[in-house]
């Protein structure tokens, strides 16, 4: 056992020099993360956030997201997509990742369709069996009377010790079922309770309504590929037998559940029920989506081939260098070529340390996407000193950026991430009209969070106004944002 930890530890450390090499990345944070990886309970490692490790180790956030994408990519960890139930918290992972993502999940235990929306797809990561082994690499072999929440719900999702121990004592009976395999299950059911055979795994119910009109008290099921069969069956009180048929070509962990969850709030969907219970602060997909190492690394998570994926709300970014035509004729194309392309490298940093991603360069110009409008108007501000510093230098460059936020729709266009909408549209012709120095943005720019007080901190004058922009039906709103 000694050795096989010290084998773990040196297959860790190796990837841990990768993180090391990286510059961003601070000594105490790379540490903080390994110790974190090596002493770590099982069920912390298992779908855990970046945000939780940055909360907790005191780490920045878009740092913590930073290590956890590149620890992916030296094979430290591995991520998973889901889409979270409003109602319950349950994890519904999607096997294909990002591409199978659907305008709908199926939440059988809560038996609602959950819209696929902006921020309830979270992702999630869990520790690579190269470097320590966890039991949920084995979930066929789980004991779900430990467990079972873990593979239902995020880990977001702050459960109470109180509702876990009832949980535990709730599975009655628990197996895993090979391939073909058959299982009887047996238990004495009393009206008003309610039961479920589950899969938690895959989000798989079958729920046992005991009714006083019903005949039955055996029952038959079948578990197919994404399906347990029926999804619900009433049943007489008194002694029920439920048969179960592994159709699948895969082993499963399966349980008897005596729910722990009054039956009235099991139809999430129901008007009238309390709000769901507060969760954690998660990586969003869109929040993902929009990170810069994430864009660089993980070119092969693409978005659904038909149709994209729609965005309820995305910042858009274009800037615009002037001056840069007057500098090839001054100093040389090739003096002149190496200027431009360290601006735009040093944009490309000041997007990626605040969280965006550079989309791609058109000419002198650059796109950029970020989940919310505040990090980009920091990140705005943050290009116009730059380009300030560099004309105090020598070179006379002046930056335009305009910003805009909206809905949006995300495509894969030769095999990279980009953006399509009005949204583009609008923040595209908003740099058209901002003036050399100048930040042009919208008004759901201005009004975000956080945006009027870092406005004022920058020392940023705003004026309002109203403009036609090409292509877009009538007048928008416009601020001017200039060094007071």
């Amino acid at each position: 056992m000694g050795l096989a930890w010290r084998t773990m530890s040196v297959a860790l450390e190796n990837r841990l020099e990768v993180l090391r090499s990286y510059s961003r990345f601070r000594a105490q944070s790379v540490d903080r993360f390994a110790r974190f990886i090596e002493t770590a309970p099982e069920e912390v490692l298992f779908r855990t956030s970046p945000l939780h490790f940055a909360a907790s180790e005191g780490v920045p956030e878009n740092e913590a997201i930073d290590l956890f994408l590149r620890a992916t990519h030296a094979g430290i960890l591995e991520f998973t997509w889901g889409v979270l139930c409003w109602g319950c918290g349950s994890f519904l992972t999607t096997p294909a990742a990002l591409r199978s993502l659907q305008r709908a999940r199926d939440c059988h235990m809560c038996r609602v369709s959950v819209e696929v929306g902006d921020d309830n797809m979270e992702v999630a990561f869990s520790v690579a069996p190269a470097v320590r082994r966890i039991r949920f690499h084995q979930p066929e072999s789980l004991d779900l009377r430990r467990d079972l929440l873990s593979l239902m719900f995020s880990q977001s999702r702050d459960i109470p010790e109180d509702i876990r121990r009832t949980a535990s004592e709730s599975v009655v009976d628990a197996i895993s079922l090979p391939p073909g395999g058959v299982h009887r299950f047996t238990a004495r059911l009393e009206e008003g309770q309610t039961w479920f055979l589950a899969v938690p795994l895959h989000h798989l119910w079958c729920e046992l309504e005991v009714s006083p009109e019903a005949r039955t008290s055996a029952v038959e099921a079948e578990l197919m590929d994404g399906r347990l069969l029926p999804g619900k069956v009433q049943v007489r009180a008194g002694e029920v037998s439920v048969t179960l048929h592994n159709r699948t070509p895969s082993p499963s962990r399966v349980a008897l559940v005596k729910f722990w969850i009054p039956k009235a709030q099991l139809a999430c969907g129901m008007d009238g029920l309390p709000p769901p219970p507060p969760m954690r602060r998660y990586l969003s997909g869109k929040r993902l989506v929009t990170h810069q190492t994430f864009r660089e690394l993980f070119r092969a998570e693409s978005i659904p081939s038909e149709g994209g994926l729609e965005f309820k709300s995305l910042t858009v970014l274009f800037t615009d260098l002037k001056g840069s035509t007057e500098l090839y004729e001054r100093i040389g194309d090739f003096r002149a070529y190496g200027l431009v392309r360290e601006h735009f490298g040093v944009l490309r940093d000041i997007i990626a340390e605040r969280g965006g991603s550079m989309v791609k360069t058109i000419g002198d110009a650059v796109m950029a996407s970020f989940a919310e409008p505040t990090p980009a108007l920091e990140a705005a501000t943050a290009m116009t000193r730059e380009v300030r510093r560099v004309r105090r230098e020598g070179a006379q460059l002046q930056l335009k950026v305009g910003l805009h936020t909206g809905p949006c729709i995300a495509v894969e266009l030769n095999e990279r991430l980009d953006y399509f909408g009005q949204t583009v549209n609008v923040a595209a012709r908003v740099q058209g009209v901002a003036a050399a120095d100048e930040i042009a943005i919208t008004e759901p720019v201005y009004g975000a969070p956080g945006a009027q007080e870092l406005i004022r901190a920058a020392a940023l004058s705003a004026t309002r106004e109203r403009a036609l922009l090409k292509g877009v039906e009538g007048e928008t709103t416009v601020y001017r944002l200039r060094e007071a």
